[in-house]
């Protein structure tokens, strides 16, 4: 028995957007659109759909790129804090470390800015 695997196909925007809009014409029917292409006719629905949902943003695109400019300093920012908190807290953890091997060892632990 043979098993044969087909790779699944991919699809460009501009291809889909294409099928999407010719879709929304609706000059042709989704079945004729779907077999000219060798298409799943509720492929080219989703993406007719999905276009009719988010047609708005179109307009919106130099607002979106502000917006997810804004967003994305705004998680750099996030990042850069969380990043000097491990830091401090792996110099305490070491800290730490050193301190308790001393004590363990029976040594007199340091005072705080002392070592």
């Amino acid at each position: 028995m043979v098993v044969m695997t087909r790779k699944r196909r991919t699809y460009t925007p501009q291809f889909k957007a294409k099928l999407a809009l010719e879709a929304l014409r609706e000059e042709r029917s989704l079945s004729e659109i779907a077999s000219e292409h060798q298409l799943n006719p509720n492929l080219i629905r989703k993406w007719r759909d999905e276009l009719a949902d988010n047609a708005e943003n179109v307009f919106n695109t130099k607002k979106a790129i502000k917006e997810q400019k804004r967003r994305e300093e705004v998680l750099e920012a996030e990042r850069d804090e969380l990043l000097k908190a491990v830091g401090t807290a792996t110099v305490e953890r070491d800290w730490l470390r050193r301190i308790y091997k001393k004590v363990s060892a029976g040594q007199e632990p340091p005072r705080v800015g002392q070592e």
